[in-house]
């Protein structure tokens, strides 16, 4: 058993006579060299979202050398590379033959059978609703959470990023609610991680109906007003509607990275996995215990970058399986449930808990007969979770827009506080329904958080092996980085890079006392701090 950044994971060395297919090719730790640059991984507002809320850049955040990854295309198709994961998914036909590469730690398979068959989208059902309402005809699911309170108090989500991952995204550039969205340049990219290509506005109507319950407004035509009309907008495709393979839980991966390196505030995903066309893929309920699933590991990760992960509980409530869907099951991410006009459970709502006992789902909103946009731009009801997540992202939205230094992790915390469960939470509501109103002002109350004092942290300390080093820079200032003893003999030195994580090897040295120094070559001062190796 090998841990790697997203957890556990079973590895081996391929032999070679082993069958072909698809395979995990894991490498070995990335340079420290690699961390002097993390401005190639992460755009201008991935970094501001890691400053604002003190989270270090280490070297998940950095890809993995060039040469690396040019040296596994010769044997195979690669099909991609994840930073996080550390890791290539590689076709390799029947003739590879890899070589022991010093930089390849193991590799593991990844099965996976593209057919026709079932998908995680085929459960929502719609019904046609009238076309033109002499009002807006969706203020119930607005009402329901205090949206329309917070809309008229300014909050639209203006200047959060929302990353939509879903199915295809078909008319959205042509429909006259999302207008506004292009008009004013609030769509910043989309990607297809499943045909490899930049254009999303095809393939199924899920995800143009998702997003519609975020970010379409046309009060004055179809009487139509999404939860945060004034987000700014990143699609993803990363499903296949015709079938249902561990390979889109490899894209939903990787879409993530993408919107963490673009700066995405939220994900909003209206997925879930449990089982899929190649019974030998399957999960167990056991397996939605937060660390198994790697759509499940990547939300964490994500969680752990700053991002707050919106996902759909799942529409098994009323089937065998009953229980929520990956990665509704990670931790530090709000798993939604569905809810009725009246307030009622969806029969169809996936239950919790998780199969290591944490509270599933964390909230719910409407989902059973939510209004959507369709891909001809006529308003119609929909039903599943799928519809009650992005309920719970606008609001998400419009909270960070009114506090845009809080958080991922303290706006979660006041929108589960918020909620009409909260003394008393189940598997079947969660925490309840949220209340929009209340939920900012515990937001409003928190004490703002100071400014992170520009202080070397060292930490574990004592150490044993490792000892990481970070200093919350935020110009990403360059300093010279020694380690001395305490006669002043210099026993380590190296480049360091301003809020930064860095790892330093510390098992080759005699237990004692010793010092870290920083001295600034383009950053703020000199810092020194001392720790003791046990």
């Amino acid at each position: 058993m090998t841990k790697g950044m997203w957890g556990w994971a079973l590895c081996f060395v391929l032999p070679l006579w082993a069958q072909t297919g698809f395979y995990l090719v894991y490498f070995e730790e990335k340079p420290d060299s690699l961390l002097l640059h993390p401005e190639k991984s992460l755009s201008p507002w991935a970094l501001e979202r890691r400053f604002l809320q003190g989270i270090p850049i280490d070297k998940a955040d950095v890809s993995a050398p060039p040469a690396w990854i040019d040296s596994l295309r010769c044997y195979g198709t690669f099909w991609g590379y994840s930073r996080w994961l550390n890791a290539a998914l590689m076709e390799l036909p029947n003739s590879a033959r890899l070589p022991r590469w010093s930089f390849v730690r193991c590799m593991e398979p990844l099965t996976w059978r593209a057919r026709r068959g079932r998908s995680s989208l085929a459960s929502f059902r719609l019904v046609q609703a009238p076309g033109k309402a002499a009002s807006v005809v969706n203020a119930l699911q607005l009402d329901q959470l205090k949206l329309s309170t917070l809309h008229a108090m300014g909050y639209t989500g203006r200047g959060i990023r929302v990353a939509i991952f879903d199915a295809g995204f078909p008319n959205m550039n042509q429909i006259p609610a999302f207008q506004a969205l292009f008009q004013e340049g609030r769509y910043l990219g989309g990607y297809d991680f499943v045909a490899g290509d930049s254009s999303v506005f095809e393939d199924n109507s899920h995800g143009t109906q998702v997003a519609s319950v975020i970010v379409a407004h046309d009060p004055e035509g179809i009487g139509f007003v999404g939860g945060a009309p004034g987000v700014s907008v990143l699609l993803a495709r990363t499903e296949n509607a015709l079938s249902e393979s561990r390979l889109e839980e490899w894209n939903w991966a990787r879409a993530a990275e993408w919107a963490d390196s673009m700066g995405a505030h939220i994900i909003q995903s209206s997925l879930g996995y449990s089982t899929f066309d190649d019974p030998a893929e399957n999960y167990t309920y056991a397996d939605m215990n937060g660390r198994t699933a790697i759509t499940t590991q990547a939300a964490l990760t994500a969680a752990r970058k700053g991002l707050l992960v919106v996902n759909s509980a799942g529409n098994e409530g009323a089937s065998p399986w009953r229980y929520i869907t990956a990665p509704a099951d990670a931790d530090s991410i709000l798993a939604v449930g569905a809810i009725g006009p009246s307030g009622q459970i969806a029969p169809f709502s996936s239950r919790g808990p998780t199969s290591d006992g944490r509270i599933k789902p964390e909230v719910v909103a409407l989902g059973w007969g939510t209004y959507v946009v369709s891909p001809s731009g006529q308003v119609q009801q929909a039903s599943g979770t799928s519809f009650s997540a992005p309920l719970l992202t606008s609001l998400a939205a419009c909270l960070w827009q009114a506090h845009p230094h809080a958080s991922a992790q303290a706006l979660r915390q006041a929108i589960l506080a918020a909620s009409d469960r909260f003394s008393q939470p189940d598997t079947v509501y969660g925490y309840g329904l949220p209340d929009g109103e209340k939920a900012l002002q515990r937001l409003t109350s928190l004490a703002p958080a100071s400014q992170t004092p520009l202080e070397l942290r060292l930490y574990p300390n004592p150490a044993w092996a490792t000892i990481s080093v970070f200093l919350p820079d935020t110009t990403l200032g360059w300093y010279e980085l020694t380690l001395t003893d305490t006669e002043g003999r210099e026993v380590l030195s190296r480049p360091y890079r301003g809020f930064t994580q860095l790892s330093l090897p510390v098992d080759f040295l005699r237990p004692g006392l010793y010092w870290v120094h920083l001295r600034a070559l383009s950053g703020s001062g000199n810092f020194t701090q001392a720790f003791i190796k046990l």
